[in-house]
């Protein structure tokens, strides 16, 4: 009798009781609304980026720092901000057209010849990343007064030159301003206005970096066969000076 009798096997009540996260058959199972609850989803955390949050199903944008400005303000902002990268922007194409009558006044070498106008190039693309980690230290507008001044130091310094040396050195002193002038007027820009209104500010900046390459190689045209080479930096001074005055 004892024998015919099947042993049955304990069910393993431990596993339900203490909730391990095994079912009778031995499978694993997953807490969905355990998960849902500290996973978001792709949507909230877009929203989270953008700075915007849902309120009955509505999505409402943050408030730019623009709003609380009128418009005259915001006028006089955009103005020096324009007037400053018009600056950077016109540095870059005025030397061109006066670089042969420049050679000729120093004597200057082809290597000279050469670096007269990439001096300020290289010296501008090596100064942005620098700008931008003063700017988050000292804050915008000191950043951007002082790359007003040292670029406006560098071009007193290329209008006075006696040397093709010196005026090469102006050259890499005003690539040092002209770098934070063009990078901390996009950055201005970014902080002022929401992602919806930038697109219009940015083109702003656009148009003004299309009219200084436009007139800068009629400028220095003019100014070596009419008056003086020294013009294309001098130039440059009065016009760097005003925007700090508007700021």
């Amino acid at each position: 009798m004892a024998a015919d009798e099947e042993e049955i096997p304990p069910s393993n009540t431990n596993d339900l009781s203490t909730g391990s996260g095994h079912s009778e058959s031995g499978h694993a199972f997953v807490d969905r609304n355990h998960m849902s609850g500290e996973v978001p989803t792709s949507e909230e955390s877009s929203d989270k980026e953008l700075g915007e949050k849902k309120d009955g199903g509505e999505v409402k944008q943050a408030p730019s720092q623009a709003e609380k400005m009128s418009k005259t303000t915001i006028a006089a902002i955009m103005f020096s901000l324009c007037m400053a990268l018009f600056l950077a922007a016109l540095d870059v194409t005025i030397i061109t057209t006066a670089l042969p009558t420049i050679a000729i006044h120093f004597k200057a070498s082809a290597a000279d010849y050469t670096w007269i106008g990439s001096a300020y190039i290289v010296a501008c693309a090596g100064a942005v990343p620098v700008w931008g980690k003063v700017s988050d230290i000292f804050g915008r507008k000191p950043a951007l007064l002082l790359a007003n001044a040292i670029f406006c130091g560098g071009s007193l310094v290329s209008a006075v030159s006696v040397s093709v040396k010196m005026l090469i050195a102006g050259r890499v002193i005003q690539g040092i301003g002209g770098g934070g002038l063009i990078i901390l007027v996009n950055i201005c820009i970014s902080d002022l206005f929401s992602m919806r209104e930038r697109g219009k500010y940015l083109g702003i900046v656009g148009a003004t970096w299309a009219i200084a390459s436009a007139i800068g190689p009629l400028l220095g045209g003019v100014f070596s066969e009419k008056v003086s080479w020294r013009w294309c930096c001098k130039l440059l001074v009065p016009e760097d000076i005003l925007p700090k005055f508007t700021d």
